[in-house]
Parts: structure tokens; C-alpha cells; sequence
């Protein structure tokens, strides 16, 4: 007893690690609906193939039971095996996707991923792997089976020999999933290195942030087509024939891939530019909020909801970009205020002084050249004495909720010392009014004495 606990334990990392997954997603470690524990029936199985192969021995069967009864445990064995696999790389490959548990997020940070980006490559490495499983099952069964080493010659020599189409294409198998592969661990590995260039390498040099995502970027770029020529190589495809596609390519731009490769120079030039960068806050084509991304063929803008917006490149080259911060994060707004007229317009440009020096996020006076807080009488209105206050706050993103405490201000201040906020008022006086209604003292002198009046 004590031997086949401490064997059965050797399974528990395994079935720990698996177990960490979401609360709605069932373990790759459970079978079918049964909920049983698919270790234990691998290990039965084991057992009883085992267990035949004893039992046929003792009682004399003939070779021939005593193989089929084998082959039967073993084939199922393999079946689980495989079916086992599949399922642990899908949950290793959705927990990669997802970075929801600790090994998974720092797999992603040492790759340099975003939250919420997705690992395509990754998935084709899935693709591939889960392909070559249950390809392989198939020869696996069969030869518990009695096949004979010919036939798995045979299939072994199509995987790695293929077969032709026409005179000069040839398919290889064995060397497209290979190539596949092959693509997809290079693009992981210049993801990486592209990674540790940006973060870690080129922080040692005196290029600025915005120089460093650039060069970081180009590099990922190149890496990742000098993968694809790499993979097509090592899949069998003739490089020679680039010439062709590159005029196929050429053809299709005629037609209609212009837009798509308008975008693609456009992300060039917006990276070696740079006239915006990753964090600035920029307005463009109705669209306001903070550049995400840079990407080679549209750019990621996270607007104050918190809603990404894709934008093309070439329309941040052929349209106007008012952006708020590509020198400093400085920025000025403006709070306009009407007070009653009457009011001791003074002391209304104190207060609003005060108010603006003792916010935390208005610049003061002589503070990062630029212009102190400024009190401008702007004109008599026909209801009040209309007054702008301009203020550089230090982060021009925060303009709305630095315009909104500004105003909560004033309204304090104002109320503190009996200074009235104006609002629209208007005399209406009603010709042919009621006869004989009293006019009032101030109402103008009429010569037809026709007029009566109401105030509002």
C-alpha cells in the first residue's frame, strides 16, 4: 500500500498545475462526464495489459489471444494518452492566451506582451502540435496491432518524401509542419529579443523612450520576416520564386491592396517621425485619448472611456493630429464666469486668482516658462460682467477635471462674499395693456399713455 501511494503521488504536480485553471473550465484532468481521474485509468489499463500478458502465460492461451488482448489495452492506452495531451496543451495555450495564472503572466512579461494581446504564433505551434498527435495515433494503434515494419516505412517515407504536383511542385509533410514550427519558435524568440532590446539593452544607451520603441519595433519587423524566409526555406519552398510573388504582389497593389500598403509606408514614416508617440494624448478625426500603440499599419487610441479605437495610419498623416503634449504636458483652458453688474470687479479678479493658485495642478507664475494663471475682463454683457480666467495646468489629459474643480471654486468663493453669478433676465413691457392698470414709477413715458407693463 504504502508503494502504490508513493507512485500514484509522482502524479500530483502535474494534476495541481492543471487544477489552477478558471472555475468554468473543467481540468484537462478529468475524464468524459464520469469524473474519474484519467491517471488511474491510464494506470489501470497499464495494469491490465500487464495483468493479460501474465494470466495468458500461466493458463497456456495461444500467442494469438494473448496479443489481441494486449494490443487491445494498449491501443486504449494510447488513445487516452493522446487525447490527454491535447487537452493539456488547449488549457496550456488558453491560459497562455489569457495570462490569468503566475507562469503565464511571466511568460508573457519576458516577451514583452501587452495585457489582453494575443499570441498568435503560439496558437500555431498548437495547431501544429495537436496535428502531429493524433497523425501519429493512428500508426501508433496499429502497430500494438501487428503492422508491419514495411507499411510504417512506407508512411514514414511519404511523411518526409511527399508527393508532386505537376513537374516542379513537390509537398513534403514532415517539412511544411516542420517549417511551421519552425516560423513560429523564431517569431517567439525575436519577440523576446525585441523585448529585452527595448526594456533592457538599449536602456543603457542615452536614447530617448520614443528612439528605443522605434528601433524596438523595426528590429521586430525584420526578425519576423527574416522567420518567414526561414520557415518557407526550411519547408521546401524555392526562395527563387520571390520574384514571382513580389509581381503578384505588385498586381494586387494595382487593384486593391493600395489603402492596406498606404497605411503600411504611412507606419513607417509616423515611426521614424515620431509626430506622435506611445502615451501622448491626441485628437484626430473626432477621436480623443492616448496613443496605445504604434503598429505598422494602424495605431491604437484608448479614449478617457476606455474604449480602444483602431485608427489607420494614413489618416494620422492626412489628417489634422492635434496633439496635446508632443513638446511638454502643459496645456492652458479657460473657466468664463458673468457676475451681476454692481459687483466689485476687484475683488472678482482676487478671487479668481485665488482660486486658480490653489489648485494643485495650475502652474504658477514664472513656473516651467509659461504664463501664470490670468484674469481677463472680457466684456459688459447684456446680463453681466463677463470674465475669463486662463490658466497651463501641469497634465492637459486632466483639463476636464481640473475646468470642473476650478468651477466648484468659484461658486464656493463667490457665495462666501456675496458676489452673484449673473443669469439672463429681460424686461417685457406689454403695449395695449389692461386699461386703466397703474403703470410702474420707472416705466417709460408713453405719449399714447397706451402702455402697461409686467416685470419678469
Amino acid at each position: 500500500m504504502m508503494g502504490r501511494t508513493r507512485r500514484l503521488s509522482l502524479f500530483e504536480p502535474a494534476r495541481r498545475c492543471l487544477a489552477m485553471s478558471e472555475p468554468e473550465t473543467r481540468s484537462p484532468f478529468r475524464f468524459a462526464s464520469l469524473n474519474v481521474d484519467a491517471f488511474g485509468i491510464v494506470l489501470a489499463l497499464l495494469a491490465l495489459a500487464f495483468w493479460g500478458l501474465a494470466l495468458g502465460d500461466g493458463l497456456g492461451l495461444p500467442e494469438a489471444y494473448r496479443f489481441d488482448f494486449t494490443a487491445a489495452a494498449l491501443s486504449t492506452l494510447a488513445v487516452l494518452a493522446t487525447w490527454q495531451a491535447s487537452k493539456v496543451l488547449a488549457w496550456f495555450l488558453a491560459g497562455l492566451q489569457s495570462g490569468q495564472f503566475a507562469w503565464a503572466k511571466w511568460i508573457r512579461l519576458r516577451l514583452g506582451m501587452d495585457k489582453g494581446e494575443q499570441m498568435h504564433e503560439a496558437s500555431w505551434i498548437a495547431v501544429m502540435l495537436h496535428i502531429t498527435l493524433w497523425a501519429a495515433l493512428p500508426l501508433v494503434v496499429l502497430s500494438f496491432w501487428g503492422l508491419s515494419d514495411t507499411s510504417l516505412s512506407l508512411a514514414s517515407r511519404f511523411a518526409w518524401t511527399g508527393f508532386g504536383i505537376g513537374d516542379k511542385i513537390r509537398i513534403v509533410p514532415g517539412q511544411v509542419m516542420l517549417g511551421i514550427l519552425l516560423f513560429a519558435a523564431l517569431v517567439i524568440f525575436t519577440r523576446w529579443l525585441a523585448g529585452r532590446l527595448e526594456h533592457k539593452w538599449l536602456l543603457r544607451t542615452p536614447l530617448e523612450a520614443y528612439t528605443r520603441e522605434t528601433v524596438a519595433t523595426l528590429f521586430g519587423y525584420v526578425t519576423f520576416v527574416l522567420a518567414g524566409l526561414a520557415g518557407l526555406a526550411y519547408a521546401g519552398f524555392d526562395l527563387s520564386n520571390l520574384a514571382i510573388i513580389a509581381g503578384a504582389l505588385s498586381l494586387g497593389i494595382g487593384f486593391g491592396l493600395q489603402q492596406i500598403v498606404n497605411n503600411f509606408v504611412s507606419g513607417l514614416i509616423l515611426l521614424f517621425e515620431r509626430p506622435i508617440r506611445t502615451g501622448d494624448y491626441i485628437t484626430v478625426s473626432g477621436t480623443e485619448g492616448y496613443v496605445r500603440r504604434v503598429r505598422i499599419r494602424s495605431t491604437e487610441i484608448e479614449t478617457l472611456d476606455r474604449m480602444t479605437v483602431v485608427v489607420p495610419n494614413s489618416e494620422l498623416l492626412t489628417h489634422h493630429v492635434q496633439n496635446w503634449n508632443l513638446r511638454d504636458h502643459y496645456g492652458r483652458i479657460t473657466n468664463t464666469v458673468g457676475v451681476a453688474y454692481g459687483s466689485d470687479i476687484d475683488l472678482v479678479k482676487q478671487l479668481l486668482l485665488q482660486v486658480a493658485d490653489e489648485h494643485p495642478l495650475v502652474v504658477s507664475k514664472g513656473e516651467a516658462n509659461v504664463p501664470g494663471p490670468t484674469v481677463f475682463f472680457q466684456s459688459f454683457g447684456d446680463n453681466s460682467l463677463n470674465f475669463d480666467l486662463k490658466v497651463f495646468i501641469r497634465q492637459i489629459a486632466q483639463r476636464f477635471v481640473v475646468r470642473s474643480d476650478l468651477n466648484f471654486a468659484i461658486d464656493r468663493v463667490f457665495r462666501e462674499h456675496d458676489i452673484t453669478i449673473a443669469f439672463p433676465q429681460r424686461d417685457v413691457w406689454f403695449r395695449n395693456g389692461i386699461p386703466g392698470a397703474p403703470l410702474p414709477a420707472d416705466a417709460p413715458a408713453a405719449a399714447d399713455q397706451e402702455t402697461s407693463s409686467t416685470s419678469t
